[in-house]
């Protein structure tokens, strides 16, 4: 009997050591999941760890791998920020041959030349082609700055609404939903301009163009709907790539529309995704709420 109460309270140790073990590793998991959530809210490194075990290399693999991400986003804003100098250049050596020409057909228009309004138009296009690919690169290298305030989305798509009415008076434009969104409002409104413009060339003269707004605890999502037919499947992947152009885009596109757009989109943490759904395209852009106090890394 006496070996038999022996063997219990050696048992009962055993017990007892494996639950602290196991209560510590569920700790120390607990520690590292938080950690790493604090890496993404904010962009803390996670620490190496000088412990021993497995989850301590597992620790410190996962803090290498967060230094070589952060070592490549660093690069990629410092090629952003090359192309955006280079695009600056262009846009610069670009600007007085372009008047020169401008000029030169202007007085063309006014001696008779048949060819001249077609010149000024594809002079148009470049200085736009030019302008809006030194945007697209300034906002990829973070050169301009964004004032983010609280703001009611549904004013804001509204009033992206009312200037395009006066241009395609016989278009639907309807509004459902509401939510408040902290956005720049200026850079946001732009952002759905081009969208709208977008819808407005590819649908019929008397189309509809739906947006709604839906809000919820951790999102805002706003969704902009057309009855223009889509476009071909094979484009769908690529419709916010620099340049590119469906093969229904307008002749007058740039291409580069909705690469800034997502640009902008992206700068407010949210994404912009395109699908072909009902009679249209359906745009759906979803941006996560944020506390104004907290940094997000982008």
């Amino acid at each position: 009997m006496k070996w038999y109460w022996i063997a219990v309270a050696l048992m009962s140790v055993v017990i007892i050591i494996l639950c602290v073990l196991l209560l510590l590793r569920r700790k120390r998991i607990a520690e590292l999941r938080a950690a790493l959530g604090t890496y993404t809210k904010n962009g803390t490194p996670l620490p190496f760890s000088l412990r021993e075990g497995d989850l301590a290399l597992f620790q410190n693999e996962l803090s290498y791998l967060i230094s070589l991400l952060e070592l490549e986003k660093q690069k990629a804003k410092d090629v952003d920020r090359k192309n955006a100098a280079f695009a600056a250049d262009v846009s610069h050596q670009l600007k007085t041959p372009l008047a020169g020409l401008r000029l030169y057909c202007e007085l063309d228009a006014a001696d008779g030349n048949p060819n001249a309004e077609k010149e000024l138009r594809l002079i148009e296009k470049t200085e736009r082609l030019v302008a809006e690919l030194l945007k697209l690169q300034k906002i990829r290298a973070d050169s301009f700055d964004f004032t983010f305030e609280d703001t009611a989305l549904e004013t804001l798509t509204e009033e992206t609404f009312a200037a395009f009415r006066p241009l395609y008076p016989q278009k639907r434009f309807e509004l459902t939903g509401a939510a408040v969104l902290r956005c720049d409002r200026a850079w946001l409104g732009e952002a759905l301009s081009n969208i709208v413009k977008n819808a407005c060339e590819h649908t019929p003269e008397d189309g509809r163009i739906k947006a709604h707004i839906l809000d919820s605890d951790e999102s805002v999502i706003l969704t902009l709907e057309d009855n223009g037919g889509g476009v071909p499947a094979a484009d769908l992947p690529h419709l916010f790539e620099r340049f590119y152009k469906a093969k229904n885009a307008s002749p007058d596109s740039t291409g580069l529309g909705l690469a800034i757009t997502k640009e902008i989109v992206s700068k407010h943490h949210g994404t912009v995704t395109a699908e072909n759904a009902g009679e249209g395209l359906l745009l759906t852009l979803c941006f996560p709420k944020i506390d104004a106090n907290r940094k997000i890394d982008t």
